[in-house]
């Protein structure tokens, strides 16, 4: 079995650096920035189709570069979930799928020290539809050779993504989506402890 990670919300606890990137965006364009709830809950989608959502009378790709800038000088905020590390230090099959960018995720990856952890990394951008399509998960299946895959994320777009291409899902609880809203796609787990038991690595 191969264990698909999300990496914000499920990883790694990005919402303070996400939250000041949409502050910077926002004020770039005079607008008050969105509330934080209807930030986090697109976290996951591509960068340009959130903006799209969050002000539709807004230039997108502009909101995106100021967001991108800022977010670079915001990671410091970024740091990974309690139990992440003695999880991921078990000896299983895993790899990424992530709503970020390519270049977002692979510098996550090795600032975390995460480089040799993951058969596969791929961002957003590395497919042409990206969550809540399956495509992230047919070039995972595609480069690792197997398609006994399990798809770990904090939101309805993962577990979505999932169900779109035939395989299993579990739902965080310590992300951005409700457990309510998860359960509707997949079994949720409340702590990264039981994660490991429900992926038979402790």
């Amino acid at each position: 079995m191969l264990a698909v990670f999300d990496l914000d919300g499920t990883i790694i606890d990005s919402a303070d650096a996400i939250l000041e990137s949409h502050d910077a965006a926002w004020a770039s364009v005079g607008v008050k920035r969105p509330a934080k709830e209807d930030i986090l809950s697109l976290t996951g989608l591509p960068l340009i189709e959130i903006m799209q959502k969050l002000g539709p009378e807004q230039d997108p790709v502009a909101l995106a570069e100021v967001y991108s800038k800022t977010y670079v000088k915001a990671t410091c905020h970024e740091r990974l979930f309690e139990g992440i590390i003695d999880l991921l230090a078990r000896p299983f099959r895993a790899a990424v799928a992530t709503g970020k960018s390519q270049r977002g995720a692979d510098r996550v990856i090795k600032e975390f020290g995460f480089s040799d952890r993951f058969e596969v990394v791929l961002g957003g951008n590395s497919v042409s539809k990206p969550k809540p399509n399956p495509d992230l998960l047919f070039s995972i299946m595609e480069k690792t050779g197997t398609k006994d895959i399990v798809m770990i994320g904090d939101t309805t777009y993962d577990l979505e993504m999932a169900h779109a291409a035939g395989v299993k899902g579990i739902g965080v609880s310590w992300g951005h989506h409700t457990s309510e809203e998860l359960r509707k796609w997949a079994p949720v787990v409340n702590s990264v402890e039981e994660l490991g038991l429900l992926l038979k690595v402790w």
